[in-house]
Order: structure tokens, then sequence, then C-alpha cells
């Protein structure tokens, strides 16, 4: 017998724009995690925050989603899929030598 489940990822930035700049800056990101009714909702969220076990999934769901993006963006000829890979591992390591601050939020 197959079983199909689902895991939806979210995440919404916040950003902050002067007007007559040219640039806008990180205020915040927050992130969400849903999932389809067939699955056990104590295992992978608590207080509606994903649990251990739901950081995977998140963690897959935008994985997934980016790699769709990437190809999308290549298949349409927006963007060549190497340059926007090499784009997306930059803002990882400028995500990473930023300092973090972690809280719980209500989304």
């Amino acid at each position: 017998m197959r079983n199909e489940f689902s895991f939806t990822g979210v995440s919404r930035v916040t950003m902050s724009h002067e007007t007559g700049t040219t640039k806008s800056t990180h205020v915040a990101t927050d992130i969400f995690l849903e999932l389809s009714k067939n699955l056990e909702r104590e295992k992978y969220l608590k207080d509606d925050l994903p649990t251990k076990d739901g950081i995977k999934p998140l963690s897959q769901c935008f994985i997934q989603g980016l790699v769709a993006n990437i190809h999308k963006a290549h298949q349409e000829g927006w963007w060549d899929s190497a340059e926007h890979l090499r784009y997306v591992i930059e803002e990882l390591k400028r995500g990473f030598v930023e300092v973090a601050n972690v809280s719980d939020g209500i989304f």
C-alpha cells in the first residue's frame, strides 16, 4: 500500500527600504512548516514551531523549492543555472557570516 503525504515550508522575508536609496535591508525571516492531515502533528510541530523531527522536512522543502526555482529560471532562459547556483552559494556564505538573532515568533 502506498501512502502519500506532504510538507509545505514557508519562508517570509521582511525587508525595510528607505525612499531614495537603491538597496533594502533585511529585517527578519520567519519560517513555518505545514503538514498534510495524515501526518502526526505532534511529531513535527510543537506550539506551531518545528520540532527536531520537523527541521529536516522543512529544510527539504526549502532545498527542493530552490532546486525547482533554479531549474525553472534556467528553462525559461532567465538565469543560467550555474550562475544562479553560484549566487545562492554566495548568499548562504553571506548569511552565515552575519550575526544571527534567532527567536520564536508568530507567523
